[in-house]
């Protein structure tokens, strides 16, 4: 009898229990794929003895050495949404997956973010710290988010996900990417926009919202950069879900020390952790999340759910051709 191909997964984290995956969810995947061997690993070392025999392997890190310790491989997979997880050279017989199912969990944290800014919910927590009764102080900072105009930087599965979540609100979406010959999303009203970075500058003195899910690359780094972040209006508020290399994080310190930005969330950043000695460390108005906007206790479910698809569709393409 032939033996099936294996999978090997070293799903481990320190800190986050959700990036860490069960028994429970290995028998999951295993009843979703009948065809495949699932192993899965509790050490970096059972990992490495896995590969010599694994045609799949699922992990948050794989050094390029390991590559000759994997003579069958064909697929490294991860979880992370960007495509820089892996830093390998690869042959061209393997291919290197990142995750596509973020949009829906990165989106219920950009519109908190976008909330805890109108609404005033960020500075009445601080603001309760010093004093039992502030509304003089935040009564001032209260806007809606309705009506909004929120421009997304990186138009693709995250930043489309939460700009369709922001249509209820009664946003306006202006959504930046490379290629406008793509069709637009379906959730698009006319006022909706898409655009590409020779318009960005025109845009920003216009914008209440500026949402960043860029991927990391030469391209991206610092797009958001001094002369940019002057030209956005003081009410304006700015969030990143991309990479942290996308802003320029002293000029945005400065902005929001001289009070010419209503206040910016941040959950990714230059260098993380973030340093003691960093500008964003105490830094008013600016509120922040350790790279943590698509954590959920089902984060591997969906995973799960993701990786199949792609697999099907891989086979399904490949037979096609």
């Amino acid at each position: 009898m032939k033996s099936k191909p294996i999978i090997a997964i070293y799903l481990r984290h320190p800190f986050v229990a959700c990036w860490q995956m069960t028994s429970t969810q290995a028998e999951k995947l295993a009843g979703l794929l009948p065809d495949y061997e699932i192993r899965l690993s509790e050490s970096r070392e059972d990992f490495q003895a896995l590969l010599k025999d694994a045609s799949i392997a699922i992990t948050w890190n794989f050094r390029q050495e390991w590559l000759d310790l994997a003579p069958h491989l064909k697929i490294i997979a991860t979880p992370a949404a960007g495509k820089d997880y892996f830093t390998l050279q690869l042959p061209p017989y393997i291919e290197s997956w990142n995750g596509h199912f973020h949009g829906e969990l990165i989106a219920e944290t950009a519109i908190g973010a976008l909330l805890g800014m109108c609404r005033g919910l960020f500075s009445a927590n601080s603001a309760l710290t010093a004093q039992s009764w502030p509304q003089a102080e935040i009564s001032p900072l209260q806007t809606t988010l309705r009506g909004s105009r929120i421009l997304v930087l990186g138009f693709g599965r995250i930043g489309q996900y939460i700009g369709k979540m922001l249509k209820p609100f009664g946003a306006h979406i202006s959504g930046m990417r490379r290629n406008l010959n793509l069709p637009a999303p379906e959730w698009f009203t006319p006022k909706d926009q898409l655009f590409d970075e020779t318009t960005l500058d025109a845009k920003l003195p216009d914008t209440d919202h500026l949402i960043l899910c860029l991927p990391r690359s030469p391209e991206t780094d610092e797009i958001l950069n001094r002369h940019r972040i002057a030209l956005l209006p003081p009410h304006a508020t700015v969030s990143n879900f991309g990479r942290g290399n996308a802003i320029d994080t002293d000029a945005l310190a400065e902005a929001l020390r001289q009070q010419r930005l209503k206040g910016a969330f941040l959950d990714v950043f230059p260098e993380e952790p973030l340093p003691e000695n960093s500008p964003l460390m105490r830094c008013p108005n600016l509120w922040r999340l350790p790279h943590l906007s698509a954590v959920a206790p089902d984060y591997l479910d969906l995973f799960i759910q993701d990786f199949v698809s792609q697999l099907k569709l891989f086979f399904t393409t490949k037979n096609t051709n």
